[in-house]
């Protein structure tokens, strides 16, 4: 018998098994939490340190205690193909979690520094100046790191006959940075002039094909893979860049993080069941000049 369809269990992820990397970040934060109030059990890697999440997400979103009884927390190096191996191997594989099958991936993590009270000049240093391993570093985490994890994570969703993979782009992987943007934090800067770099646009540019491939690859076994493109989300940035990014958006403002648990709810849940192979763009109208 078919399900009664309620906007309740259209939402709902109760049940399912959701593994998000790059879970410390400023979005990654929003993605977990969004989740666990939807009734997920979160799987919350990131590269630099196990997460710590009950505190850090208490301040901004509010939940039942209940809910982190179905977070857990790991430290995972998504470049690194032997530490991936291991992790679904050992770490998923000892908790029975296959059992089920991962039923999300979220791929946010990023190579990416926001801009603010950091010096920029090396992150953000100019084409001319870069070396290919400042180009590579973008690669391995975006691409290589991200199609880590989808290996790890199809075997089960195939089995199930379902599952849903999100890979998280970019507005400059969707058109090219205006690099005037950045003049601002250039004049400030002791190093001279800075720019977006190259390595990001190609990156979250190659996240958009990777999503099609996928998608297209995997639509026959019941997997989903689409894209989210956020725009630029406000985090203490200085006062002057905040000013120039809102001049360049039609919503002459930047995103609230909060407004990013909308858009990845949809794409995780049965709300979006007849999407596969798209990009879901919430970016304030950058992209629509």
């Amino acid at each position: 018998m078919e399900k009664k369809l309620t906007i309740d269990n259209l939402f709902s992820l109760k049940g399912k098994i959701a593994l998000i990397t790059g879970a410390t970040g400023m979005l990654g934060k929003v993605y977990v939490s969004t989740l666990l109030n939807a009734g997920a059990r979160v799987i919350a890697v990131d590269k630099y340190h196990k997460p710590n999440f009950p505190d850090s997400l208490m301040v901004d979103y509010f939940h039942d205690e209940n809910d982190f009884e179905r977070l857990h927390q790991y430290k995972l190096d998504i470049t690194d193909q032997s530490e991936v191996k291991d992790f679904f191997d050992n770490i998923i594989t000892q908790n029975n979690w296959y059992e089920d099958t991962i039923d999300v991936l979220i791929n946010n993590a990023s190579l990416v520094k926001q801009v603010g009270n950091v010096d920029l000049s090396k992150a953000y240093s100019t084409f001319e100046n870069q070396k290919s391993d400042d180009w590579d570093q973008y690669f391995q985490v975006d691409v290589i790191g991200a199609l880590l994890m989808v290996q790890g994570v199809t075997p089960g969703m195939k089995k199930k006959g379902n599952g849903v993979i999100i890979n998280i782009s970019s507005t400059y992987g969707n058109v090219a940075p205006d690099q005037s943007l950045y003049d601002s934090l250039s004049n400030s800067s002791d190093s001279g002039k800075i720019e977006k770099p190259i390595g990001y646009s190609i990156s979250k540019s190659g996240v958009l094909n990777m999503t099609r491939h996928l998608a297209t690859l995997y639509a026959k076994d019941g997997i989903r893979v689409n894209t989210l493109t956020p725009g630029g989300v406000y985090s203490d940035n200085p006062e002057s860049f905040v000013l120039e990014y809102s001049n360049r958006t039609p919503m002459n403002r930047m995103a609230n993080r909060k407004e990013y648990a909308g858009p990845i709810l949809f794409l995780s849940s049965s709300a979006s069941s007849y999407m596969t192979g798209a990009n879901l763009i919430v970016d304030g109208g950058w992209t629509a000049w």
